[in-house]
Formats: C-alpha cells, sequence, structure tokens
C-alpha cells in the first residue's frame, strides 16, 4: 500500500478534517460578515445608510472597518495565548478549549438586535477561539502527516477556510434572494457558523494527541502508539521505529542545548532565522491585499460598478468558488510538486502583475452609471478573479504549511503562534485601513497592493527556503542547527540504546520466566 496513499493515511485526513473546521470556522465568520454588512436588513436593524455605494458612506466604512477588525484584533491575542497553552497542555486539549471560547462569541452575535456594541463584543470573543485554532490546528495536523503528503494535507487549512467563505458568500446571496427583508435575513446566515462549531467541539474528543507533543513530554510509548494509528501500522514496524527514532533524536538534541525552552533557544542562528522568516512571510501575505478583497468582496465589487447589492453578492460568491477550486486544485497536484518556494515566486509576479492592471483599469475607467455594469468593470471583475487565482496557488495555503513544518518540536507551538499572531495582527492592520484608502485613494489602493506583490517575489528569491518531501527534523539539517551527520549519528544512537532495551528485557525475561511484555511493564 502506497505511503502517500489516501487509504493509507485515511486516519490523518479524518483527524485533519475534524481540527481544520477551525479554519472552515474562520472562513465563514470573515465571509458571513462581509456580504452581511452588504444586507439593507442588516443596515436597518443598526442604524446605518442604506444605500449600495461600497465604502462612499464614512459611517458605513466606520461600521465595516470595526466588525471586521475586532475580530481579528481577538484573533491576534488569542493566537498569542495559544502558543503558551498549546505546548502546555497538548493540542488536543488546547484545541477544545478555544473552541467553547469560539461558541460562546458566535452566540453572542446571533443573540444581538439593534446595539452594534453586542456585534463588537461577540467578534472580538469569536475571535479570540478563531485565533488559537488557528495558533493549534496546522501544528497538530502537520505533527501526524507523512513528508511525502505533509504540504498537501496541512494545506488544507486554507482550503476549508475559502471553503467556509465561499459557502457564507453564496448563503448570503441566497437569503437575500428568498428570505424578505428582515431581521431574519442576517441572523440566519450569522447563526448557521454554530453547526461547524458543534461538530469541533465533538469531534475533537475522538483526537488522539499528537505523538511529537507526547515524545516532548517523555511519554515515548504513547507517543509510538499514537504514531503507530496514525500510519496504520505495528508499533514494531520498521517505519514507525525509524520515525520515532527521528523524532526522539531531534528533541535530544534539543534538550543538549537547553534545558526547558528558554529565550536564548530562540535566538540560536537557525532558529533566529526560522523564527524571522516566520514573521516575514505572514506580513507579506497580508500585504499582498487578499483580504481587503476577502472581507470587503460585495462593497469592493460595488466600488468598480457593480452597484445592485444582489449583483455584487453573485460577484463574491463566484470568486470565492474560484479560490476554493483553484486551492483544491493546488493543493492536489502543485504543492508537493511544484514545491513551496517557486509556487510563492510566481505567484508574487501574478498577484502584481493583476493588482497593476486593476488599478489602472479603474483609473482610467472610473464607473459613472450605476444602473449598468459597464465593459471597463466586467475586465475588473475579471482581474480580481484572476488575481485570486494566483493567490490560492501561492500566498494562500503555503504559509501556513511553511510555518507549520519548519520549527523544532520543542519550539513549534511557540513558532506557530507566533506567526498566527503576526497574521492576525496585520490581517488587522488591512482589513480596517480598506474601507478608508478605497474611499479616499480609490485606485492607488490596489496599485499600492501591487508594489507589495514585488516586494514579496524578492523576500521569497532571497530567504525562503524549499521543504517539500522533507521530514518535520529535517528542518533542523536545512535551517544550520544540526550536521546532516550529527543527525545521522543520534538517530543511530537512539535506535541502538533501542536493541539494547529490547535484549536486556527478554534476557531478563528468559531468566524469570516472566513474559517479556509483562517485564517491560516492570521496568516502565
Amino acid at each position: 500500500m502506497a505511503k502517500g496513499g489516501f487509504f493509507k493515511n485515511y486516519r490523518v485526513y479524518l483527524l485533519t478534517t475534524t481540527a481544520y473546521m477551525g479554519a472552515l470556522l474562520f472562513g465563514y465568520d470573515t465571509g458571513v460578515m462581509s456580504s452581511v454588512l452588504a444586507l439593507k436588513a442588516f443596515k436597518k436593524d443598526f442604524g446605518l445608510p442604506t444605500a449600495s455605494n461600497g465604502f462612499a458612506t464614512k459611517q458605513n466604512a466606520h461600521v465595516s472597518q470595526n466588525v471586521v477588525s475586532l475580530l481579528t484584533a481577538g484573533c491576534f491575542f488569542g493566537a498569542i495565548a495559544a502558543s503558551f497553552v498549546n505546548d502546555r497542555f497538548g493540542r488536543k486539549k488546547s484545541l477544545l478549549g478555544f473552541t467553547c471560547i469560539f461558541m460562546v462569541g458566535a452566540a453572542i452575535q446571533v443573540a444581538s438586535h439593534h446595539h452594534i456594541g453586542q456585534i463588537y463584543a461577540g467578534r472580538v470573543i469569536a475571535g479570540l477561539g478563531i485565533g488559537g485554532m488557528s495558533s493549534i490546528t496546522p501544528v497538530f495536523v502537520a505533527e501526524n502527516c507523512p513528508p511525502a503528503v505533509r504540504g498537501r494535507i496541512t494545506g488544507l487549512f486554507q482550503e476549508f477556510l475559502v471553503i467556509g467563505s465561499t459557502f457564507a458568500y453564496w448563503l448570503d446571496y441566497g437569503v437575500a434572494l428568498t428570505i424578505p427583508e428582515s431581521t431574519k435575513q442576517w441572523r440566519v446566515p450569522v447563526a448557521i457558523q454554530l453547526i461547524p462549531g458543534g461538530f469541533l467541539l465533538v469531534g475533537v474528543l475522538f483526537l488522539k494527541e499528537s505523538p511529537r507533543w507526547l515524545a516532548k513530554q517523555g511519554r515515548y510509548e504513547e507517543a509510538t502508539a499514537n504514531l503507530a494509528f496514525m500510519r496504520r501500522d505495528e508499533i514494531d514496524d520498521p517505519d514507525v521505529i525509524k520515525e520515532m527514532a527521528d523524532i526522539r533524536a531531534s528533541i535530544e538534541e534539543e534538550l543538549h542545548l537547553t534545558e526547558g525552552v528558554q529565550w536564548r533557544e530562540v535566538l540560536l542562528p537557525g532558529n533566529r532565522y526560522r523564527f524571522a522568516v516566520a514573521f516575514t512571510i505572514f506580513l507579506c501575505q497580508q500585504f499582498s491585499g487578499t483580504n481587503s478583497i476577502g472581507y470587503y468582496a460585495p462593497q469592493i465589487f460595488e466600488t468598480i460598478g457593480v452597484a445592485k447589492t444582489n449583483a455584487s453578492l453573485f460577484a463574491t460568491g463566484v470568486y470565492g468558488s474560484v479560490k476554493v477550486a483553484t486551492t483544491g486544485i493546488f493543493l492536489l497536484i502543485g504543492i508537493d510538486k511544484i514545491g513551496r518556494r517557486n509556487s510563492l515566486l510566481g505567484g508574487a509576479v501574478w498577484m502584481m502583475t493583476m493588482m497593476f492592471i486593476l488599478g489602472g483599469v479603474l483609473h482610467t475607467h472610473p464607473p459613472t452609471n450605476v444602473n449598468t455594469v459597464s465593459s471597463a468593470s466586467i475586465a475588473m471583475v475579471v482581474m480580481i478573479y484572476l488575481y485570486v487565482i494566483g493567490y490560492s496557488a501561492s500566498w494562500g495555503p503555503i504559509p501556513w504549511v511553511y510555518v507549520s513544518e519548519i520549527f523544532p518540536t520543542r519550539l513549534r507551538s511557540y513558532g506557530v503562534g507566533m506567526a498566527a499572531a503576526t497574521q492576525w495582527l496585520f490581517n488587522f492592520a488591512i482589513t480596517y485601513m480598506t474601507p478608508s484608502a478605497i474611499s479616499n485613494i480609490g485606485y492607488k489602493t490596489f496599485i499600492m497592493f501591487g508594489i507589495f506583490c514585488a516586494a514579496n517575489g524578492v523576500f521569497v528569491y532571497f530567504f525562503v527556503k524549499e521543504t517539500k518531501g522533507l521530514t518535520l527534523e529535517d528542518m533542523d539539517i536545512i535551517f544550520g542547527t544540526v550536521a546532516a551527520e550529527q543527525r545521522a549519528a543520534d538517530v543511530e544512537h537512539v535506535m541502538h540504546k533501542g536493541m539494547e532495551h529490547d535484549d536486556r528485557i527478554e534476557d531478563v525475561a528468559a531468566t524469570t520466566n516472566v513474559p517479556a511484555h509483562e517485564e517491560e511493564k516492570r521496568e516502565l
């Protein structure tokens, strides 16, 4: 049976599907509010101007900024908290706790009526939960994935995210057409997020803890059992033994350097490089402009000439569907073949080109008649769709994959937590500034994002190392914290210790007439 085949790894896929409900919730919660903000029913309930004019109304721009950015502010603090909770209590318990926090925030949003402050409070609390999930789930999944398909499986974080946002886009379009203008029209799509939240809450109870986290706690027997379960092999299978030897050798090397996680360990050259790259790759992702479009798609389509609410919601639904299809195809056939680095380089050039064209057309052919969609408006919509194709095959899934795989076991929860917090910090900055930027400088907003995309390509060319096909423990070698020869010697030493231990157990069992497995329990 192929090591990278679906049936061989179906338990990894089940764990991923459950854990990445957190990513789906992130996508849904952002997608649903971006479209709900465009519904007249929501505007009336909360006393906002009802015109379909994008961000031209300053009050609408202000509320849009708050509703969207407060979620990301909560996510920032949730991601920071999760980096410590994740390391202390493990992946499973931490994920369960942050799911409960999200459910509370979602319930507050559903119960809101006439008081926009309630929406704000619910967004912050839900953000704490989502931010925590975003820090935990990529680590949880990456630590269970075999190297051959780790990019494909870990990258499903982005696929679940865009499925969630796209479902929200189409749901909002559907309720705008089928539910009369009323409180129910916006409350129904906001409430539906409780369904995947409940699925995650129940599903996480049945997941097994990460074998790498267990090994870091010295619980090697349980770690080996969980690893064998996820690989669908016996605990004495040579591949399981080799993988556990790699894990133990890596952990013992780290323990040899320092006792416990200390800040000086972060400052070691190889680790310092990894933290800097993780920080910068998410800064680059956010300044590519994707979330400006993703969060405010209906209003942006209105800005470029698709002025009617239902038409802008339909265009937004198509935008999301393009993301889902492209991300899925890329994860299936691209990420583990083309690699991380080449995909990021190609995506940066593609996205830069589309942003420059979009900004240029908006400058030379601004929409003038709100009752018709001009050929220039259609061209700009196409540019947005082409832009998101490039993003979905590069800067969408890869940063999440990359940061989840480059850190050593003892620093992984801190590294991914820091990276996720960076993502949310600049996510907050970009989403807060977008309505004002489009309202005040118009087409120059897209030119600005095009320049940022060019800078992203320069960063990748000089600083991002290729990681496809490598084990998590191999990252220490390519980032220079251990030599390949030293790692091979350490793995051999660990395996040799294991064989000596097994031989000693069998010798004692033979002389005492005690079964070997009973003697091993006595040793433990």
